[in-house]
C-alpha cells in the first residue's frame, strides 16, 4: 500500500509539472516583454502578444499569468503561482520594478543577467570540450588499433616466424582481453556510467575539491554573487535580504554557509567594510576592495559589477592559459603512445627484413 501511494505521489507530480524556462527562453521572455512594454503598451496586452510570438512553452505561462492578473494579483505574486517556473531573483526584481514603476527596465536587466550567466557557461563549455575531444579521439583510436588491427598484424607476423618485442606483446595480450571480454567490459561500461551519472552530484562535489577546479569554480560563485548582490542592491532591496536572495540563488552548500555568517554581521550592525574584511574566505582582496570602496562612497552596486567584470575577464584568462598549456599535453601523450605503438609494431619486421639474404 506504502509503494501504491508513492507511485501515487509521483504520478500526480509529474501530471501537474511546470514549464521550467531554460537561460535561452527566459531571455526570450523578459526581453521581448521590455520591449512590448517601452514600446507603451500594456501588460496584460504585452503578455497576449508574446503568447502570439513566442514558443508553446513560454506561451503556456503568458496564459498563466494572465489568467492570475486579470483575478486581481500582481505580476510577481502571480510568477510566484507558477511553481518552479520563476527563479526567487526574477520574482524579487519584478516585485521591485512594480513597486519603483520601472518593470521595463528590471525585464530588460534580467533578461541582460541571463544573458551574461548563459554567455560566461558557453564559453566554459568552449573552454573544456577541445581538450575532452582530444582525449576522447586518442582513446578511440587506440581502442580501435588494439581491437581490430593488431590482431591481423599478430596473424601475418605470427605467419612469418617474427617475434615480437616484449612492449608487442603486452599490446597484443591487451588486444585478445578486449576482445575476448569484449561483451563483459561493454556491460561494465554501460553499468559505469550508469552509475556515473545517477552519482553526478557527489563526482561533481570530488572534482571542485581538485585544487586548480577549487580556485576557478570560487571565481566563479564570487562572480554570481558580485552580479547578483550589484543587480538587488540597485533596485532599492536592502542588503541583508539581496544576501538572502543570493544564498538561495547559489545554492553551493559551503559558500552559503559563509555567506549566513557575513550576513549575521550585517544584521547585528557591522559596517559593510568591516563585515567584507572579516569574510576572508569569501572574498578575494580586489572584490573586498572594491566593496568597502563602494559602501564608503554610496556606489555599492556600480562597485559589484565592477568586481564581476574583472573577475571574470580574470576567470576567462585562466581558462585559456589552462587549454592553451592542456591541449598540447594531450596532444604529446597521444603522440607518444602513437609512437610506442608505432616502433612496436615495426621493430618486428625490422628484424624480420635484416635477417633475409640481401641484408647479410
Amino acid at each position: 500500500m506504502q509503494g501504491f501511494s508513492w507511485r501515487v505521489r509521483i504520478g500526480s507530480k509529474l501530471l501537474s509539472k511546470e514549464a521550467i524556462l531554460n537561460d535561452k527562453q527566459r531571455i526570450i521572455f523578459f526581453k521581448q516583454l521590455a520591449v512590448i512594454l517601452n514600446s507603451g503598451v500594456p501588460l496584460l496586452k504585452g503578455l497576449a502578444l508574446l503568447r502570439q510570438r513566442a514558443d508553446p512553452n513560454i506561451g503556456s505561462i503568458c496564459v498563466k499569468l494572465i489568467r492570475s492578473l486579470k483575478a486581481g494579483m500582481s505580476l510577481a505574486t502571480a510568477m510566484q503561482n507558477c511553481g518552479d517556473t520563476f527563479p526567487n531573483l526574477a520574482i524579487t526584481l519584478v516585485a521591485a520594478g512594480e513597486r519603483s514603476g520601472e518593470l521595463n527596465n528590471v525585464f530588460l536587466e534580467i533578461a541582460t543577467y541571463y544573458a551574461k550567466q548563459r554567455e560566461l557557461k558557453q564559453f566554459l563549455l568552449k573552454a573544456t570540450l577541445y581538450p575532452l575531444f582530444l582525449l576522447t579521439a586518442s582513446l578511440g583510436v587506440l581502442c580501435f588499433f588494439l581491437v581490430y588491427v593488431l590482431p591481423m598484424l599478430a596473424m601475418v607476423y605470427q605467419s612469418l616466424g617474427a617475434r615480437p618485442g616484449s612492449i608487442l606483446q603486452l599490446a597484443v595480450t591487451v588486444s585478445n582481453f578486449l576482445v575476448v571480454h569484449s561483451r563483459e567490459l561493454s556491460l561494465l561500461l554501460l553499468i559505469s556510467l550508469l552509475y556515473a551519472y545517477s552519482r553526478q552530484q557527489a563526482l561533481a562535489r570530488f572534482g571542485l575539491r581538485l585544487p586548480m577546479v577549487r580556485g576557478l569554480y570560487a571565481m566563479l560563485l564570487e562572480i554570481r554573487f558580485c552580479k547578483l548582490l550589484g543587480l538587488l542592491l540597485d533596485k532599492g532591496i536592502s542588503i541583508t535580504e539581496a544576501v538572502d536572495i543570493v544564498i538561495i540563488t547559489i545554492g553551493q552548500r559551503e559558500r552559503a554557509r559563509q555567506l549566513k555568517i557575513f550576513n549575521a554581521a550585517l544584521r547585528s550592525g557591522e559596517a559593510i567594510s568591516l563585515a567584507v574584511s572579516a569574510s576572508k574566505n569569501v572574498f578575494s582582496p580586489l572584490t573586498a576592495e572594491l566593496i568597502s570602496i563602494g559602501a564608503e562612497t554610496g556606489y555599492l552596486p556600480q562597485m559589484l559589477n565592477e568586481a564581476a567584470v574583472i573577475l571574470e575577464q580574470d576567470l576567462r584568462n585562466r581558462l585559456e592559459k589552462a587549454r592553451e598549456l592542456l591541449s598540447p599535453l594531450l596532444l604529446l601523450v597521444a603522440a607518444l603512445i602513437t609512437a610506442v605503438v608505432v616502433c612496436s609494431v615495426v621493430s618486428p619486421l625490422f628484424e624480420l627484413f635484416t635477417a633475409l639474404p640481401e641484408y647479410n
